[in-house]
Formats: C-alpha cells, sequence, structure tokens
C-alpha cells in the first residue's frame, strides 16, 4: 500500500495544480500560473453537445498538459485507449517506482465531490494506492488541500467515462524529469504558439481531439448564438453552466485569463513582449468576470423577456471580447516575430 511523500497544496485549475504539484516534487521550480502559460493553456472553444447543458464554453485548450512537457523538453509518455486492468496495472507500477502519474477523468465519479453533474476531462494526480478493502487510490486534486481517497472502482469509472469529453483511461507518465530547456526558450515558443491558434488555428500545429474549434473565431460564434440560448431546451442551466465556466469550476476568475496574466507578469521582462500586456490581460479577465455576471442574472429570472434582453447583452460583451483579445493576441504576435 505505498503512498508517496508528495507536497500538495489547493489551486486555481487542476490542470496547471497538478502540473505544479509536479514541478515541486521533481524540482522545477515553476508556480501554477507559470505551468499554466508554458502549457499554452489559454484558448476558447464553443461546443454543441448532445446532452443538457446544450451549449458549453471552454476558456482553456485540450492541450496544455502535453504542451508543458513538451515546451519544456521533458521526457513524458501521454496513456489512452488501454483496458482499465492493464492501465491501473501500469499506474501502480509507476507509483512504485516512486512517480505521481496525472490522470483525466469525469469529476462526476469523483464521490468526495458530491456532485450531479458530469466535467470532463479533469486532471489530477495519482500519489498512492491501498490493495486491501476493496482497494483503493490516494489522489493530488486541486480543490481539496489533504490527499483524497476513493474506491479503485470508482476510479475505473471515472476513467473510462463517455460524459462530455469521452474518456478511455488517459494518463501521463513522466519518464524523465530533466528539464532540458531554459525558461526563455520555453515561454517564448508557448506565447507565440498562443497567438496563432489563438488568431489562426490552421496555421498552428496544435490539434485537440476533445475541442475541434480554437481561438476567437470560437468568441465570436459564441457571441452571435448567445441571443438565441433562451429557445434552447434547459436555458437555465445551460446558461449557470457557461457562467460557471467562466468564473468557477477551477478557471481562476474571468476564463482562466487571470492565470494568464499572472504568467504574463513574470515572462513579460524575459521574452520581449510589451510591459503593458499582463495588465490588458488582467483588464481582459475583468471583462470575462462582467460577462460571467450577466449570464448568472439571467441563468436566475425566470422572466423570458428579461432573460432575453440579458442574454442580447452578454452576447455584444462576447462580441467585444473577441475583438480586444485579437487585437491582444496580434501585439505579442508581432513582439516575438515569426
Amino acid at each position: 500500500m505505498p503512498r508517496l511523500d508528495f507536497a500538495h497544496e489547493t489551486g486555481a485549475h487542476c490542470g496547471s495544480t497538478s502540473l505544479r504539484d509536479l514541478s515541486t516534487y521533481y524540482g522545477w521550480g515553476f508556480d501554477e500560473a507559470t505551468c499554466f502559460g508554458l502549457g499554452e493553456g489559454l484558448g476558447f472553444s464553443y461546443l454543441d453537445l448532445p446532452e443538457s447543458p446544450h451549449r458549453a464554453i471552454f476558456g482553456r485548450t485540450g492541450w496544455l498538459e502535453r504542451a508543458f512537457f513538451e515546451n519544456c523538453a521533458v521526457e513524458h509518455t501521454i496513456h489512452e485507449g488501454e483496458r482499465f486492468a492493464d492501465a491501473w496495472a501500469a499506474i501502480t507500477a509507476r507509483i512504485d517506482d516512486g512517480d505521481p502519474v496525472m490522470i483525466f477523468t469525469d469529476l462526476y465519479y469523483l464521490d468526495y465531490y458530491g456532485t450531479d453533474t458530469h466535467f470532463a476531462p479533469h486532471s489530477l494526480l495519482v500519489v498512492g494506492y491501498d490493495d486491501r478493502d476493496g482497494g483503493h487510490v490516494h489522489l493530488a486534486d486541486s480543490e481539496f488541500a489533504e490527499i483524497q481517497r476513493l474506491p479503485t472502482d470508482r476510479l475505473r469509472e471515472a476513467l473510462t467515462s463517455d460524459h462530455v469529453v469521452p474518456l478511455q483511461c488517459r494518463y501521463l507518465t513522466v519518464d524523465d524529469p530533466t528539464v532540458t530547456v531554459d525558461f526563455e526558450t520555453a515561454a517564448t515558443n508557448a506565447l507565440r504558439e498562443t497567438a496563432t491558434y489563438m488568431l489562426d488555428p490552421s496555421e498552428s500545429h496544435r490539434h485537440s481531439k476533445y475541442f475541434s474549434g480554437q481561438g476567437v473565431a470560437e468568441i465570436a460564434a459564441f457571441a452571435e448564438e448567445l441571443p438565441e440560448w433562451g429557445d434552447l431546451p434547459d436555458p437555465s442551466w445551460t446558461i449557470r453552466f457557461a457562467y460557471q465556466n467562466i468564473e468557477r469550476r477551477g478557471t481562476g476568475g474571468g476564463a482562466f485569463r487571470r492565470l494568464f496574466a499572472a504568467f504574463l507578469k513574470t515572462a513579460a521582462d524575459r521574452v520581449g513582449i510589451p510591459d503593458d500586456a499582463p495588465g490588458e490581460m488582467t483588464d481582459i479577465a475583468d471583462d470575462w468576470t462582467a460577462l460571467g455576471e450577466t449570464l448568472r442574472e439571467a441563468s436566475e429570472t425566470d422572466d423570458s423577456d428579461q432573460r432575453r434582453e440579458l442574454l442580447a447583452e452578454a452576447g455584444e460583451q462576447a462580441r467585444a471580447l473577441g475583438t480586444r483579445e485579437a487585437e491582444f493576441h496580434r501585439m505579442i504576435r508581432d513582439a516575438l516575430g515569426e
């Protein structure tokens, strides 16, 4: 029943918290915001879902964790598609060797959350296990200061859920924890690529099977459809879910833009971006928070006319944000060059 001697703290977002915990464990020295930025975490996707909520927005990319390791040139392997028994055997073998393992789950099956909402992929770290009494796994999760304990059979369901984003035993292992590039190179590459996929995804080498669209064009599509959300079968919950994905649900506030602004403060004087870039991104985050508040109000009213007015206002706020973000990323791209 091994459990690693593992330092863990709560954080703003599941993926960047898990990366920060790995950074602490392996001695890389990155805080959470830096992990988020180096992982090209900033993004935007707009999804049409087959079940309630029928629309969903996500302010981060689907490749945060992978991009972090690639930009830092840390040897790693992403595993996916295995039977649970095989994946579990591989995960426990890594724990036996002294290495934590990042896993990607449906939060619904993590009983310590007590939620009735499916949400995936939620990333966290396996830091131990216990084969007694039916088996349990020890998990370092961004929302909880203490290491959590979960029955192994519930972990199986969390790793193989087909809700929101279908999963089949997706996990990431660190093969050699050595960071082999300097911070300036990693940060410059991450910022340049972030600007590229936000402005013109077709020019980016980043692609995600989870989020087919990415960038300011998706913000524009979201803005265009928002006024019609009141006609959806479940308008209150769909609108509420969008608010949560802007301001709650592990975003760090402002649709992940506050996390990115903190990264920019660290990187600004080391990679040659404009001094006002962190402040501009903070202002953008504030505008996303304001949009989230409009959506929250729209989700709570039973007056269809008031909801229509609020959704129209939210659409205008989103449209302005799309324009502002396009200008921001052009500024970053121009500053860094090709």
